[in-house]
């Protein structure tokens, strides 16, 4: 039987996803101006967006 520790629950992880999110989505703003193709940047755009999205949206306990 594998036990939870109780600091699992604390905010500091709680906030990790987030933290994740908002790094993808800097990473994904970052990398727009390095493609040459219109479509490229569009989906750069796009997946800085959605990371964006999900950082901010309730229910961070659980991973995306």
């Amino acid at each position: 039987m594998s036990t939870i520790p109780a600091s699992s629950n604390t905010p500091i992880n709680a906030s990790q996803p987030r933290a994740n999110h908002q790094s993808a989505a800097m990473r994904a703003a970052l990398l727009v101006r390095f493609q040459y193709s219109r479509e490229s940047k569009i989906l750069f755009r796009r997946e800085c967006l959605n990371h964006l999205k999900a950082s901010l949206a309730p229910g961070q306990e659980t991973s995306a």
